[in-house]
């Protein structure tokens, strides 16, 4: 393969959240305090229903739309769906408590991955493209800048600041752009069978299957990989 450039999905490829339903309580108990001092009671079990259905709304609106459901309109939404109507200082607040607590509770990094990024970056330029979710891109930017992994990735791609999402080809092509590569010549590496492998291919990348439990299924992708040292043989 004629491959220059590789680009990464975030979760579940490059990042596991090591611990969601803590990250999820962590920003639930933190929402409750700021809505408790403004005179403003509701349970838990309430917060923590509100984002599981608004994370369903984000992932319909990525997958099946291609555009992107932002951590701000997912706070409006969230409030709306509390029956909330807060001021626009306490409204920022409950915003950071919403998006920022991954950053006291990382996700966890395969072992090994800053030494195979060190070495691939030998020899092909590095991107990550990034489905946000919940967690804007500068949490994002943040975390890896912690991990010590940001030096590796020449471009950040992140559906919140772009406006669309994966598997919209669009956002391959944003990207393609940014790193002033053909699509062709760019290798794709994800997770998820519809966002990663078929909206790269859709784009004109190559695409590669991240598949570490190593499930048996029959992929139209141009690589499978079970660990990113495999990436290190690629002709």
């Amino acid at each position: 393969m004629d491959i220059r450039t590789i680009t990464f999905d975030f979760w579940n490829t490059l990042a596991v959240d090591s611990a969601p339903v803590k990250v999820r309580e962590l920003s639930a108990q933190r929402m409750m305090t700021l809505l408790k001092g403004a005179g403003i009671n509701t349970e838990c079990r309430n917060v923590l229903t509100a984002f599981a259905e608004c994370r369903k709304l984000c992932y319909s609106f990525q997958e099946d739309k291609g555009i992107d459901f932002t951590p701000k309109e997912q706070m409006d939404w969230i409030m709306d769906y509390l029956g909330v109507k807060p001021e626009e200082g306490l409204w920022n607040e409950l915003f950071d408590a919403y998006t920022t607590s991954l950053l006291d509770i990382p996700p966890g990094f395969p072992k090994g991955l800053g030494g195979v990024l060190k070495e691939l970056r030998k020899r092909y330029k590095l991107a990550i493209i990034c489905n946000t979710g919940r967690t804007p891109g500068w949490v994002v930017r943040s975390v890896l800048d912690n991990s010590g992994l940001k030096q590796y990735f020449d471009v950040l791609v992140f559906s919140n600041e772009v406006g669309v999402a994966k598997p919209n080809p669009y956002i391959f092509r944003i990207a393609s752009r940014i790193l002033n590569e053909k699509p062709e010549n760019i290798l794709h590496i994800g997770d998820h069978l519809l966002t990663d492998v078929a909206g790269s291919r859709g784009a004109g990348f190559k695409a590669a299957w991240y598949n570490p439990e190593e499930i048996d299924q029959k992929v139209e992708c141009d690589l499978t990989i079970k660990d990113f040292s495999e990436l290190l043989k690629i002709q």
